[in-house]
């Protein structure tokens, strides 16, 4: 899921970063699973079946989360850009200061949540992970100017008429009959 034109993954030892490290995202789910696995322990108290078995149901989906979905580097966020890993094997990497990205969000679509960065020069990356909550607490503070919502928001207050403006606006439309 990841778009690419005129960037160039290196050997991650050839990657020079820039700024002070904030935070490590990767693939796999950390919270969820451990939150659902709760609930199931929980769940095994009460003396009734249904709820028994309600909580092995759930205890066994977090247990097969934490031993089959495999878990990799997807990027790693700096204070003065983001380290981009290219595939499950974090051994190309690539360093986008904050000032080459135009607009980023997250995104979900069939389940999946996605980030997605659109640089200046038009071309965009997107990264598939179940941290985008994680990732957008880090990225917000550093660079919220660029989020897609945050923009849209600044964007739709400068639009909006002044109250004179508005009350103007409303005259003519019913003097004019």
């Amino acid at each position: 899921m990841e778009k690419k034109e005129t960037m160039e993954y290196l050997p991650v030892e050839e990657v020079k970063t820039q700024g002070r490290f904030i935070k490590a995202i990767g693939f796999k789910p950390k919270t969820a699973p451990v939150v659902v696995a709760a609930m199931g322990l929980a769940l095994l108290i009460p003396d009734s079946l249904y709820s028994r078995l309600l909580g092995f149901l759930m205890i066994t989906l977090a247990a097969a989360v934490f031993l089959k979905v495999k878990d990799y580097k997807v990027m790693d966020i700096f204070d003065q850009g983001i380290m981009f890993y290219e595939g499950t094997d974090a051994k190309h990497a690539l360093f986008l200061p904050f000032g080459d990205i135009s607009v980023w969000r997250t995104n979900s679509k069939d389940g999946r949540d996605f980030l997605e960065f659109e640089l200046n020069d038009g071309s965009k990356i997107v990264k598939s992970t179940f941290e985008t909550s994680k990732a957008y607490r880090a990225l917000y503070p550093l660079i919220n100017e660029k989020e897609y919502n945050h923009i849209r928001i600044k964007q739709n207050k400068e639009s909006q008429p002044s109250i004179p403006e508005a009350i103007h606006s409303i005259k003519d439309r019913f003097l004019k009959k």
